[in-house]
């Protein structure tokens, strides 16, 4: 059974979310998890542990040293409104979820980094496509674009360009329009 982390900093907590709401979720946005149960509970433990690979990337700082999880944290703004330092958000939820269903899918979160380096990239038709020196291929941590997307208002750089963080665009006020 899984342990739920709800912002209270839960013992031996390993998900973010139950596994009822987990599928609800999966569900109405699109992803899968396995149907057995059992096996559906160990891919949601292992989102919540990939998630900690993105904790260098948040605002704020955890509130326990004993916490097993990247939440709940403090000094947190999303969107420019704070989040309450005993809480889970709800983009923390969904980032779990993209995770589990990338692992569910096939995606490798425990491989061993052989030191693959980026020779050169390629942008052109809507694709990206990349290609690795000699002797080396494609990182076996690969970046879960559903994960980020979800994270992005937590993060350091998501403030940071926001409007409560100095970014957010130009406006009237700003581009030298007299009203």
């Amino acid at each position: 059974m899984l342990i739920i982390e709800d912002g209270t900093v839960v013992a031996g907590a390993d998900s973010f979310q139950t596994l009822v709401d987990a599928r609800a979720l999966a569900a109405n946005i699109g992803l899968s998890l396995p149907v057995d149960d059992t096996e559906a509970e160990v891919v949601l433990r292992q989102g919540y542990l990939n998630l900690l690979q993105q904790e260098r990337t948040l605002q704020g700082l955890r509130i326990s040293a004993v916490q097993t999880g990247i939440y709940p944290r403090s000094g947190v703004l999303s969107n420019c409104f704070a989040v309450a330092s005993d809480t889970v958000p709800n983009d923390v939820i969904t980032a779990q979820l993209y995770a589990s269903d990338a692992i569910n899918a096939g995606a490798e979160t425990n491989n061993i980094k052989t030191g693959e380096k980026l020779a050169g990239f390629n942008v052109g038709s809507g694709a990206y496509s990349e290609t690795y020196q000699q002797g080396t291929s494609q990182s076996v941590n690969p970046s879960i674009q559903g994960v980020t997307n979800s994270l992005y208002p937590l993060t350091k750089v998501g403030l940071a360009s926001s409007p409560c963080g100095g970014g957010g665009g130009l406006y009237r006020d700003n581009m030298g329009f007299v009203g």
